[in-house]
């Protein structure tokens, strides 16, 4: 019996190490920073209403590949990710949210005198949020 537990729990082992999803994750995490980072370019460049379609309309253009990466790799994160994988992960949502944050913050009194780019600010950070939610 207890044969036959070390056996399974073997076996368990190779299978999910064979099941690696580090290289999903780090594709993930190169199409979250290059889509985070053309948001802030987009928005630094024209922080207006015109600024803020230009940094939707980039995001809209990778939210397919986000979101087909997010789902393919969501429920593996606590099992077949590598602890450095996890970290990384981590560190860069963690950098991308910072550089959202500091956009807005660099660029706020220009924003607050035009009113629909406020209101289109807050509603791409939403959709960016519910691209990622498990």
């Amino acid at each position: 019996m207890r044969k036959t537990v070390t056996l399974t729990a073997l076996s368990l082992s190779v299978l999910l190490a064979g099941c690696s999803k580090d290289a999903d994750v780090n594709a993930f995490i190169t199409e979250l920073d290059g889509a985070t980072k053309e948001i802030v370019e987009k928005i630094d460049a024209n922080p207006s209403s015109a600024g803020i379609d230009a940094a939707q309309k980039a995001f809209d253009a990778r939210k397919p590949q986000l979101t087909e990466k997010w789902n393919n790799i969501k429920g593996a994160v606590g099992v077949q990710v590598s602890g450095d994988t996890k970290k990384k992960l981590e560190e860069s949502v963690k950098n991308n949210m910072k550089a959202l944050t500091e956009v807005s913050m660099r660029n706020m009194l220009k924003m607050a005198s035009d009113k629909e780019a406020t209101i289109k600010f807050q509603r791409l950070m939403t959709e960016y949020g519910k691209t990622f939610q498990l």
